[in-house]
């Protein structure tokens, strides 16, 4: 099942890229599902999906921001890593620093966590972004409620994002989070231009005027 947390509206990309991406899940043999959330809080938004997946009898929820650009084969390649919990690393949309939005370490003491050309096919981490992210049901039913809440660390004057939460929560429940770096490299968060692992539509954007810098 895909599910898509969103505001009132979409980016015509990504509704253009998940067609293309159920359609190539059909075409080889997996029944798709999608559900949208609509609401200004994620983590209300997350925690009804989880529970909309609950409902269903699919095996796995495929998370995908609105936001996002992916190729077709995506959703198969996530599911070929016959991992629990897998998804993709992507830059954050700030301009001129988008940082790439994994990262291993505890709140306070975090590192980003970079694909690069080098990075190996699949690697552990210890949060990933939940805008691709491909999560086994057993995870639901195994980590205990709630799945998706923001918290406050007060020690270091800082918000952990719900991503961040998810990650820890499944990891101290006994499953590990891994990168697909190959994946990675073919999607994009989509902003200004659309930024991409080595942030080459940026140079674009840059040459052609469409931003100055």
């Amino acid at each position: 099942m895909t599910l898509v947390p969103s505001g009132d509206h979409v980016h015509a990309q990504f509704a253009y890229f998940l067609a293309m991406a159920s359609s190539t899940l059909v075409a080889n043999g997996v029944g798709v599902a999608s559900t949208f959330e609509t609401s200004s809080v994620v983590t209300i938004a997350r925690r009804n999906l989880v529970n909309h997946f609950l409902r269903s009898n699919c095996d796995f929820a495929w998370w995908i921001d609105s936001d996002m650009a992916f190729p077709p084969d995506a959703g198969i390649r996530l599911l070929n890593r016959a991992v629990p919990i897998v998804g993709a690393n992507y830059r954050k949309r700030y301009f001129p620093n988008p940082h790439f939005t994994a990262m291993n370490g505890k709140p306070g003491f975090t590192t980003e966590f970079k694909t690069t050309d080098d990075s190996p096919p699949l690697e552990k981490v210890d949060c990933l972004p939940q805008g691709m992210m491909m999560v086994h049901r057993s995870v639901y039913e195994k980590v205990p409620p709630p799945h998706y809440v923001f918290e406050y660390a007060a020690d270091h004057s800082i918000e952990i994002g719900e991503d961040y939460y998810f990650c820890d929560k499944a990891r101290k429940n006994g499953f590990d989070v891994w990168c697909d770096h190959e994946l990675s490299r073919q999607v994009s968060h989509i902003g200004i231009f659309n930024f991409n692992y080595n942030l080459s539509q940026a140079v674009d954007a840059i040459k052609d005027g469409t931003i100055k810098v």
